[in-house]
C-alpha cells in the first residue's frame, strides 16, 4: 500500500533560479512560487542533522536500529509500506550508522533513513534551519508517509530559489558527508546536461504532479561552481524531466554542457 502524499496540481508551472559561486542570481523565473517539496526536503533534513552533529547533540558514528516505523502527527505510529520503501534498507532492528542513514537519505533518497533522521533530530531543528537561512516559501511540517500529519493540513513545501540558496548554503558548509552523499545522487536531472568529468552535487526530488531538482555544477575543489534549481509541476515525469533538461541547457555555461 502507498501512503498518500500531496495532490497533484491542476496546471503546469516551471520555475527555476540560478545562482553563481558567489552566491549571486544570474537568472529566475517564478523563483518564489511554493511547490510541494518531495524529495528536496531532504536538503533541509540534512543542514539540521549536520548542525546538531557540530554542536555534539548528534553523533554520526553512533549505531542505531533500522526502523521503518515512526512516531508522527499527534503521536500516533506510523510504518513505511509500498513505495515509500527501499529494498536495499537494512531490516528492523539491525544496526546502522547515523552517518549511513544521512548518505542513504540523499544518494538513494531512502524515506526510511529520512523519516529516521527526523526522529532523532526532531522537526523543530529543521524550522531552525530554514530559519536561519531566511527562506521564506519553505516549511517541513510532517515526517514522510505520516497519513495523520497529511490528514491535518501539515505539508512539505519550498521554492526555487529557497532551494537553490540551501545548496549554496551546503556548498559553503565545508562538510565533506554532505558533498560525497550529493556527488553519489542516484537520480539525476541537471546532471544529465552536464558533461563528463564535471563535478555535479545534486538532489532531485518527485511524486506524481511534481518532479524537482536542484544541482551544484562544477568547482571541483568547492569553488567556481553554479547552483541551478528547476521545480515543475503538472507534468508526467518523462516531460518534466525533459523541460528540466531544456532549462538547464539554456542556463549553464556552455564550457559545462554536453
Amino acid at each position: 500500500m502507498t501512503l498518500p502524499t500531496a495532490s497533484a496540481p491542476s496546471d503546469t508551472a516551471i520555475a527555476w533560479c540560478l545562482l553563481d559561486a558567489q552566491g549571486r542570481e544570474l537568472s529566475s523565473s517564478e523563483a518564489d512560487r511554493a511547490f510541494y517539496a518531495a524529495s528536496t526536503i531532504k536538503l533541509y533534513v540534512l543542514l539540521a542533522a549536520l548542525r546538531a552533529a557540530d554542536r555534539g547533540e548528534l553523533d554520526l558514528g553512533a549505531e542505531v536500529a533500522a526502523t521503518r516505523t515512526f512516531t508522527g502527527e499527534g503521536g500516533a505510529s506510523f510504518t513505511l509500506a509500498g513505495d515509500h520503501l527501499d529494498p536495499t534498507h537494512p531490516d528492523d532492528g539491525q544496526q546502522i550508522s547515523v552517518r549511513e542513514l544521512l548518505v542513504r537519505m540523499i544518494d538513494r533518497s531512502s524515506n526510511e533513513a529520512t523519516d529516521h533522521v527526523l526522529s532523532l533530530v526532531g522537526l523543530g531543528a529543521v524550522a531552525d534551519v530554514i530559519a536561519d537561512l531566511g527562506l521564506p516559501a519553505t516549511r517541513v511540517e510532517r515526517m514522510i508517509g505520516d497519513g495523520a500529519a497529511l490528514a491535518a493540513g501539515r505539508t512539505n513545501e519550498t521554492s526555487a530559489r529557497d532551494l537553490a540558496r540551501t545548496m549554496d548554503a551546503i556548498m559553503r558548509s565545508g562538510s565533506a558527508l554532505a558533498r560525497e552523499a550529493l556527488a553519489a545522487q542516484r537520480i539525476r536531472i541537471i546532471g544529465r546536461a552536464v558533461r563528463p568529468g564535471v563535478p555535479v552535487l545534486s538532489k532531485s526530488g518527485w511524486v506524481d504532479g511534481f518532479r524537482h531538482d536542484v544541482a551544484a555544477i562544477g568547482g571541483s575543489d568547492g569553488a567556481g561552481f553554479h547552483v541551478l534549481a528547476v521545480m515543475t509541476g503538472g507534468w508526467a515525469e518523462e516531460e518534466a524531466d525533459e523541460r528540466i533538461f531544456a532549462r538547464t541547457r539554456e542556463l549553464l555555461p556552455a564550457e559545462v554542457l554536453r
